[in-house]
């Protein structure tokens, strides 16, 4: 297939049986089964909760405690050992009874306690995730900033946390940071509109990358990966049911997971993008492409997960 209509494939233009011929070239690449199945491993006998990673997530808001929500259940339906969320106090009932295997710590909105923001989360996760459903905290970006300054272990940023985010603070960060944002969400980083994102997507995705040494996660039809070694993925799981409030906070918690049970960060961004698409693929043939919700896709991840590992 000729470069100028991976544009269009990747929009969801061109049928979604076809799929472009781009695997001679040394920078693009098609994520398939056989990748991911080789990231995502069978489990020791011997192990433990520790072996699998303690994931934090400062998500959630009044009126978005789903957000939260999602985060921490597909963290916990992928495999994390410890999954801990940090959320206002107004949230604390809703999630604490939707996510009961979670732990979960508050805080006050006005009187923000950044030390024990930095015990529990900072001190303590081995990955933590940031941004969704945060758009209704006031002090959050600086919330946003103490993290970039302070947590040197792998940080995703999603939604919010993309829309509060300076660029500059990039450019400063030696941890590896995990942006995943939707088009519009990665148009107003860029101040830009979305047409612009949506000419040249995968030169544009590595250019990013590489100026600000970020993993990126863009998501759409085809959701495509940048790494900041210029190599691009395209993803081939998906479709238009999981177009849903509530599906990317549910990627950032597959993600999070992952790279918190120790696989490196490029290949768990890969992994979780592929199952989180192939998780939708299977809910959609039960509840069909008009009716799936975010909920839909981490109920069918456990049968995305077996239909990888084979058990």
């Amino acid at each position: 297939m000729y470069k100028k209509n991976l544009d269009n494939y990747i929009l969801g233009n061109i049928d979604e049986t076809f799929i472009p011929e781009i695997s001679s070239d040394k920078d693009f690449f098609l994520i398939d089964r056989d990748e991911v199945k080789n990231i995502i491993k069978r489990r020791r006998r011997n192990s433990h909760k520790g072996t699998y990673g303690k994931a934090g997530f400062i998500s959630g808001s009044k009126g978005m405690a789903g957000a939260a929500v999602f985060n921490l259940n597909a963290a916990l339906r992928c495999g994390s050992g410890l999954v801990k969320a940090f959320i206002p106090d107004e949230i604390y009932s809703v999630v604490e009874s939707k996510s009961l295997e979670s732990i979960t710590c508050t805080y006050d909105e006005k009187n923000f306690p950044f030390e024990k923001l930095q015990k529990e989360i900072i001190d303590y996760c081995d990955v933590a995730a940031t941004g969704s459903g945060c758009s209704n905290i006031s002090v959050y970006q600086d919330i946003l900033i103490y993290l970039l300054e302070n947590f040197t272990k792998p940080l995703v940023i999603d939604a919010e946390g993309i829309n509060q985010l300076d660029l500059k603070y990039l450019q400063r960060c030696e941890q590896p940071i995990v942006l995943t944002p939707h088009y519009g969400e990665m148009a107003r980083l860029l101040k830009k509109d979305v047409k612009y994102i949506e000419t040249d997507i995968l030169k544009k995705s590595a250019d990013f990358s590489m100026q600000y040494g970020v993993y990126l996660v863009l998501k759409g039809a085809r959701t495509v990966i940048a790494y900041p070694d210029g190599k691009v993925c395209i993803n081939t799981t998906g479709n238009p049911g999981m177009a849903a409030a509530g599906s990317g906070d549910v990627l950032t918690g597959i993600i999070t997971s992952l790279i918190g049970q120790k696989i490196d960060v490029k290949n768990a961004i890969k992994a979780g993008v592929y199952l989180h698409g192939l998780a939708g693929d299977i809910g959609v043939k039960y509840r069909g492409e008009y009716s799936l919700i975010a909920g839909d896709i981490i109920n069918y991840l456990p049968n995305a997960i077996m239909s990888i590992t084979d058990k």
